[in-house]
């Protein structure tokens, strides 16, 4: 004769206790796990970074300089090609180069091509950050109707508070490496030595505090004659040292020429030695637009 025996089964005080048990490790794992996702994002901007740094310096090797700010068109349209776009060769992408024609014609001619406007608004792994949100991969910017892929990763123009365009020689707020409609700084002008001078920074799409969306486009500038105001022209290809890292935007209306990060506590920024740092947001800001100077001769302390 078979006896039928129940199987034990949990109490409801014992499930409850289980649920808690799980409820209480996930917590403790979620933050872990978004630290290792952040770290990840981190070192693919560094990469990132480092790989346009190089490009540079190969642009430098080929060319006797780093590139112009813009290259400046003598014509009545404004749009011209960014210091991104002439690196392309050097970050692999050397068909789209070449299909667009940088440089050999200009920028509103490539967006009026049957493929110009498919490439312009295409938003290149090389100039993005992983952490950067965005609703879109094209500016709200365009160029004969063809929208420009947006970049994380804009020029260092100098110590602000805007980003300014000049032509002749450095000046107190327009001294980086990426300041001139025509010609390209050397490392020869790099008088406070490369490991002292930024050359590329970071600024998102848009900051948790912030209201308004803030563009860099790595094809080029809308209005390559804008200069000394406004929320285009220079401040789509370059960014400055004005206010501090991650300066929420209430604080100016200039906001949107400064670098910023997703990144916490601070932004990633690649030297002109080829170097790439985290610098953080609390970092002195003196020391910090000194960086943004080639030339300044001033002393930097920590950061």
């Amino acid at each position: 004769m078979t006896l039928n025996r129940k199987r034990p089964g949990f109490t409801l005080v014992e499930l409850l206790v289980v649920i808690a048990i799980i409820g209480v490790l996930i917590a403790l794992l979620l933050p872990a796990v978004q630290q290792a996702r952040e770290a990840a994002r981190r070192m693919s901007c560094s990469n990132n970074q480092k790989q346009l740094a190089l490009a540079l310096h190969n642009y430098h090797d080929t060319h006797g300089s780093f590139p112009p700010m813009i290259v400046r068109e003598e014509t009545a349209t404004d749009a011209a090609w960014a210091w991104s776009a002439l690196i392309l060769p050097m970050i692999e992408q050397a068909n789209i180069y070449d299909t667009l024609q940088v440089g050999k014609q200009r920028l509103v001619d490539a967006a009026g091509t049957t493929q110009g406007p498919k490439i312009l608004g295409q938003s290149l792994e090389a100039f993005n950050c992983p952490s950067d949100a965005r609703t879109s991969d094209a500016s709200p910017r365009a160029v004969a109707g063809a929208p420009l892929g947006l970049s994380s990763y804009p020029g260092v123009n100098g110590t602000g508070p805007r980003v300014y365009y000049y032509d002749e020689g450095p000046t107190a707020s327009a001294s980086g490496i990426f300041t001139d409609r025509v010609k390209g700084y050397a490392f020869r002008d790099i008088t406070d030595g490369s490991s002292n001078t930024m050359m590329i920074g970071e600024r998102h799409f848009k900051l948790p505090f912030n209201t308004n969306t803030t563009y860099t486009q790595w094809a080029g500038t809308t209005n390559g004659n804008q200069d000394n105001s406004g929320y285009y022209g220079s401040m789509e290809v370059a960014g400055c040292t004005g206010y501090p890292l991650n300066e929420p935007e209430p604080t100016n209306w200039q906001f949107r020429h400064w670098f910023s990060s997703l990144h916490p506590g601070g932004a990633m920024f690649a030297f002109a030695d080829g170097s790439v740092h985290f610098l953080p947001e609390t970092i002195d800001q003196n020391i910090y637009q000194n960086l943004s100077n080639r030339s300044d001769g001033k002393t930097l302390g920590e950061y």
